[in-house]
């Protein structure tokens, strides 16, 4: 009976430890893979970093009437590359950061529209708080790939036709202000490198010309909206991780 009892403790015993090293080996596995990731950092954020970005951009409103970008069966005016961006990004934390950045974008008819000829440029710059979506479903520690941006803030711009038919005394450019939000999904395929897209909507206030270049007629005046697709590649900046 003893004997029983002892075989049965011993039995227990053993299972238990083999738990715990079972457990222990599967901690430093992690530990180890973590550790071999390449993209992982001692911080889990890089402080500074510059964003290089081109894409599609297009005015929704207003223009005058004849005037327009693209055919109604095209996407974004057929994907033609007419936005390119420069800018800065400083992470406070994993959660929350803030954004800087230059812009221009180049509008003009499509040629398989029948829309009258014109073509006008924007340059444009904003600043505005950045917040990390992953926050509200992964702990704020957790180190990630992958990152969903949300930000939002103000920008400023001017708009200049550039199309030699234009009377520069009647249209000689337009600037104005507004807010710009959007989201930007980041995958990072190294320590210091990562690819980004971004999706963002601007509303003006105080754009007098159409997106045409000329002067807005009095129910759309001083208004106006367009948005932008970009895709590009984000540098980190910081020397010591």
């Amino acid at each position: 009976m003893k004997t029983n009892k002892l075989i049965i403790l011993f039995i227990f015993v053993f299972n238990t430890v083999f738990s715990q090293q079972k457990n222990a080996s599967s901690i430093a596995t992690d530990s180890t893979n973590i550790t071999k990731d390449s993209t992982i950092t001692k911080r889990n954020h890089n402080r500074w970093s510059i964003e290089i970005g081109t894409g599609v951009s297009n005015g929704t409103r207003p223009y005058t009437d004849g005037y327009f970008t693209s055919s109604n069966n095209q996407l974004f005016n057929g994907f033609i590359l007419n936005c390119y961006t420069v800018g800065t990004r400083y992470n406070f934390s994993n959660t929350i950061g803030l954004k800087m950045d230059i812009a221009f974008d180049r509008f003009i008819n499509s040629e398989e529209s029948t829309s009258k000829p014109f073509e006008v440029a924007q340059y444009r710059t904003s600043i505005q708080g950045i917040f990390n979506l992953n926050s509200l479903v992964k702990p704020k520690n957790e180190i990630s790939r992958f990152n969903l941006l949300f930000h939002a803030g103000i920008h400023l711009a001017i708009l200049k036709p550039i199309s030699a038919d234009y009377n520069k005394k009647v249209s000689n450019g337009d600037s104005y202000g507004g807010i710009v939000f959007g989201i930007t999904p980041i995958i990072r395929i190294s320590k210091k490198t990562a690819v980004f897209l971004d999706f963002s909507s601007f509303n003006n206030y105080g754009q007098n010309l159409t997106w045409n270049g000329k002067h807005s007629e009095v129910a759309n005046n001083s208004n106006g909206h367009m948005f932008s697709g970009t895709f590009g590649l984000s540098f980190a900046l910081d020397k010591k991780q």
